[in-house]
Order: structure tokens, then C-alpha cells, then sequence
């Protein structure tokens, strides 16, 4: 038979059935003989039949849809999170509806609407640090912790996370290691929760060693953008030229910063030793030292946390916060 698109009133027909019996044996609710489901799932497979999914979500309390916002689905950290959440949700079959917020609040909450009106059994917040007023849904936040933003109210949520005080504490113990006493940071908005714990790691380094960190030596960046540590590096360096050790938020703004470093004619690692934090995958290209996060893994996490959830499982307020690793290469 060849396959088209087909109605269940068409399946009953061909099945010798009834539609409503169609639409149990579709949603797996109510009675039907396994003779009869046998029947109608041949003629479903034969027609080539799918269930509309939003159709099914306003009949079902279930629309096996999950909503999934994302500042920049272009960011590689980003969108190999993504990525790997997509292909769980299959795996459990559920259909995620990503949505690139660009960190625009007003953005996320219309698509927390369109979320809504699919009927979505739960949203998957990945990396704001402000949060839109969410639907009584399960949420599970990912990279920064929204609790660190507000007060936070929610009692079906958890929070999948890397440590960054860990990472922060092998960057600084890298950089001390390698001889370096003047240490600076390059970060991208220290209000955000993931920037400032590595900070907060950076710091406990340095104490053990008896060394510290002023403000003078903390430089804040508009964005992720290589430009940006460019031009980061550039103000350090000439206002502190003794900073022998620079450790960055990320490592796209460590490939600004070593950019600068090397136009401007000072010798690295000689002179200035740096760090980035996720391991890009051009990190190993340029042989950047850097803090790599279980990025896979974070996906993976976030989202059988989700489908766990849904599921009713008691994991709410909870937090999975998965180790990070140091990667040593050229810049140190």
C-alpha cells in the first residue's frame, strides 16, 4: 500500500474498527483487545501514519514535547549541550523545541508562552542567569544557577551544573606550579553564578599560596568574543605589565588574549602563562592549557533529569554539579 497521509477515521475504516478505539490503542488508554491493537497498528505501519503531537497534547495530559531555551545555539559550550539533550529526549520519546534567546528576557518569555500553548511537559533552561516567570512545569536549569539570581520559588526543578570552584581552584594551582605570582582574570560578567565561582576557586589557589588577587587585576568583558579578550589583555598588560599568569572565564576569550600577546611581542609561556575554561575544540589546535567540562555529559544529564521528572521521580531542588578536568598544553 503506498503511504500517505492518512486520518484515524481512514485507519478505523481500514482497521474494521471504531475511531475511538483507534485513538486507545494510539494513546495506549483504555481497553482494547491486543488482536485489535495488532490490527490497527499494521494498517498504521502500512499507511505510514503519524500522530500529530499537538493534537495529542489537547487530548492527553502529555504532549511528550519539551521546551528547551538557549542564550546561543552558536556558541559551541551551547549548542553541544543542545545537541546532546535533543538526542536523550529522542532516545525517551520526547521532541525538544529549542529556542535561541540571545539572553533577551522579553525574548524567553515568549517562547516560555509558545512553550505553553504546546502544551510542553516540562522546559530545559540552559545558561541565563536572569529568569523569565516559568509555568508550573518540571524545569531543570543547566550551567548557572538561577537561585543565585533570585529568590527562587519553584519546588519542581533541579540544577545540572559543572564545578567551576574546582575548575578555578586547578587553574590557579596550574598557573602557581608554573611560577606565576602576578595573576590576573579575564571574565565575562561576574554576575553570572558559573564566572564567579571559578573565581571563587581561583581565589582559594591562591591563598593556600599565600598569594591574592586585587580588583585592579580583574578585568570584565562585554561578551564571549575573541575581540573582546583582545582587548581585555591589551588594558591589563598595559597597566600591569608584571602579570605573569592569566586565567580566562572562557576560551574563546583566551584566544583574544593570546592573540594580543603575541602581536604585542611578549613570549608565551615565557613571559605571561594563560587558561582558558571549556575546551573548544580549537583549543587543541593552538595548544591552549584550559579547563574542560563534561559537556556531553551535562547534556546527557539534563536530560534524563527531565524524563525522570515527568516521570514523578522525588529528585526536586536538586543539584548535579560533575567534575572538570585540567588539560595541560602550550600556554603554560
Amino acid at each position: 500500500m503506498k503511504k500517505h497521509q492518512v486520518s484515524v477515521k481512514e485507519i478505523a475504516q481500514l482497521a474494521g474498527t471504531s475511531t475511538a478505539t483507534v485513538s486507545r490503542v494510539l494513546n495506549q488508554n483504555g481497553r482494547f483487545s491486543k488482536e485489535t491493537e495488532e490490527r490497527v497498528r499494521k494498517v498504521i505501519a502500512e499507511t505510514g501514519y503519524q500522530l500529530n503531537p499537538l493534537a495529542r497534547s489537547l487530548r492527553t495530559t502529555h504532549s511528550n514535547i519539551i521546551g528547551i531555551l538557549v542564550p546561543d545555539i552558536g556558541y559551541e559550550f551551547y549548542g553541544t549541550i543542545t545537541k546532546k539533550i535533543q538526542e536523550t529526549l529522542m532516545e525517551n520519546d520526547y521532541m525538544a523545541l529549542v529556542s535561541n534567546t540571545g539572553e533577551n528576557l522579553e525574548q524567553a518569555a515568549q517562547y516560555v508562552q509558545i512553550f505553553k500553548n504546546y502544551n510542553a511537559d516540562g522546559i530545559i533552561y540552559i545558561g541565563n542567569n536572569e529568569i523569565t516567570e516559568l509555568p508550573e512545569l518540571p524545569i531543570v536549569y543547566v550551567d548557572r544557577d538561577p537561585r543565585d539570581a533570585q529568590d527562587m520559588t519553584e519546588e519542581n526543578y533541579t540544577l545540572i551544573e559543572c564545578d567551576n570552584i574546582q575548575g578555578g581552584y586547578l587553574a590557579g594551582e596550574e598557573l602557581i606550579r608554573k611560577g606565576c605570582r602576578h595573576i590576573a582574570y579575564i571574565v565575562f560578567d561576574q554576575t553570572v553564578s558559573t564566572h564567579r565561582k571559578r573565581l571563587q576557586g581561583l581565589r582559594s589557589a591562591l591563598s593556600k599560596a599565600d598569594l591574592d588577587i586585587s580588583d585592579q587585576y580583574i578585568i570584565t568583558t562585554g561578551s564571549f568574543l575573541i575581540e573582546e579578550g583582545f582587548a581585555a589583555v591589551k588594558q591589563l598588560m598595559t597597566s600591569h605589565p608584571d602579570v605573569d599568569g592569566i586565567f580566562f572565564s572562557s576560551d574563546s576569550l583566551a584566544f583574544g588574549g593570546l592573540r594580543y600577546l603575541n602581536q604585542a611581542g611578549f613570549s608565551v609561556p615565557g613571559q605571561v602563562k594563560l587558561i582558558g575554561f571549556d575546551d573548544h575544540s580549537t583549543s587543541s589546535v593552538i595548544g591552549l592549557t584550559t579547563i574542560r567540562q563534561p559537556v556531553s555529559e551535562i547534556g546527557l544529564q539534563a536530560g534524563l533529569r527531565m524524563v525522570r521528572m515527568i516521570a514523578g521521580e522525588e529528585i526536586h531542588r536538586q543539584r548535579r554539579r560533575l567534575p572538570v578536568e585540567l588539560v595541560v598544553r602550550g600556554t603554560t
